[in-house]
């Protein structure tokens, strides 16, 4: 029987071994690291998996125990998993992004460092070890700026700062805690504030050619006091002006941080100077849920299409060199935790079921859960996911759901 591994099956990654399985294969699960974050680990199913591997830091005895089983590939199920995903490819020769630039694959700083070297506009940035280094910096190349951990994911520890009381604030916020992926934050990346829209450009790569998926507005909102509360992610058609020129800038992104093989998901503002990077990914979007969502809206699921890139390519062979297509209007949309507490009972979505546009949702919490107001992704109360080929019947239905966020709220204690 073929064999494929999937490093950190949580969160999108948790719809790999499905697909993987019914394409033939036995899967195996390594866990990169004990101390992922709780709201990833609850997503893993034992049951998709015929072996639960605890990764303890030794590469050459992961690759011993696996090798006999002659792994076809091996896939990152989350970001935590990009780093381990590279190395444990090359040490067994399948296919995927090589080690070389795994570092700034994974690491901020030194994503936008490489990117800038190959001629593309980024943020003017630096890493600091204190709140002193990172007002003196600001202060010198202008407010505002933005703070956050050097390889964290999901909004985590992310803040604006127009003044040196705030980056004080975040820089020490950030310094005492430990990102997404479970390390510990050593030093701080504080960039420039990007003016402008922002967006998501979704991809898949074979053999160093590549496929965009989806170009996704982006759209946050001030909320609980944060201003990087998601609100969601609206697919736009290809065809716009903006959405072409950010696919050409993402492009070169891959081609600079030699993402070759594997899926991609870019997060890129469209300021007064043209597309910048945020950061970009080397796995499919999350959470679980969004890529079929938006897949309603363009015919092709990026996490399918990253199985089908590793199994053989009979898909995504033909797709390669091109841009998807624009067949339905599709989103998925946030709803925010408003409440403090214990939780004592979830909230009834039932009306939810009645909007023509719902495809489906997620709700987050779990009774028992403690439950704060959304700051960001790892707090929301529910991902919604809506697509319709009628705008009309699509927007009414969004605005619906949007007036119903204050009632949708679980009881807590």
């Amino acid at each position: 029987m073929k064999t494929a591994i999937v490093v950190d099956p949580y969160s999108t990654g948790a719809l790999l071994a499905p697909r993987l399985r019914a394409r033939g294969y036995r899967v195996l699960a390594v866990q990169s690291r004990p101390d992922l974050a709780p709201s990833l680990l609850r997503s893993y199913q034992a049951e998709d998996f015929a072996e639960h591997i605890d990764y303890d830091g030794d590469l050459p005895a992961l690759a011993a125990r696996v090798r006999p089983m002659r792994p076809a590939f091996v896939l990152p199920g989350n970001e935590s998993a990009v780093e381990l995903t590279d190395a444990l490819s090359e040490a067994l020769g399948t296919p995927g992004n090589r080690t070389k630039l795994t570092a700034a694959r994974r690491n901020k700083y030194m994503m936008v460092e490489r990117l800038a070297a190959a001629g593309l506009l980024t943020a003017r940035q630096t890493m600091a070890g204190n709140a002193a280094e990172a007002v003196e910096w600001a202060a010198r190349v202008g407010w505002p700026v933005v703070a956050k951990p050097l390889a964290s994911a999901s909004t985590d520890h992310v803040y604006f700062c127009d003044c040196p009381a705030e980056l004080r604030a975040a820089v020490e916020s950030i310094l005492g805690s430990r990102d997404f992926c479970g390390s510990a934050n050593e030093r701080v990346l504080v960039q420039t504030y990007l003016d402008g829209d922002e967006y998501v450009v979704n991809t898949i790569s074979r053999g160093g050619r590549h496929y965009i998926c989806d170009v996704l507005r982006s759209a946050k909102r001030t909320l609980n006091g944060s201003p990087f509360v998601y609100d969601h992610y609206r697919l736009l058609p290809p065809e716009d002006e903006v959405v072409r020129a950010l696919m050409a800038y993402v492009l070169r992104v891959l081609e600079a941080l030699e993402i070759t093989d594997g899926a991609g998901h870019a997060e890129v503002r469209m300021t007064s100077r043209g597309p910048v990077l945020v950061e970009i990914a080397a796995r499919s979007m999350g959470p679980a849920g969004s890529t079929t969502a938006i897949a309603a809206g363009t015919g092709h699921d990026q996490v399918d299409l990253l199985v089908d890139a590793f199994d053989g390519g009979g898909t995504v062979g033909a797709l390669l060199g091109g841009h998807y297509r624009f067949l339905a209007e599709a989103m998925v949309l946030y709803l925010p935790v408003l409440v403090s507490g214990r939780v004592e009972a979830l909230p009834d979505f039932g009306a939810l079921d009645q909007l023509e546009s719902v495809r489906g949702y997620g709700l987050v919490p779990r009774l028992g859960d403690e439950v704060t107001p959304t700051l960001d992704l790892t707090q929301v109360l529910a991902k919604v996911y809506l697509a319709h080929p009628d705008r009309t019947v699509f927007e009414c239905d969004w605005q619906a759901i949007r007036a119903l966020e204050e009632i949708l709220q679980p009881a807590v204690s």
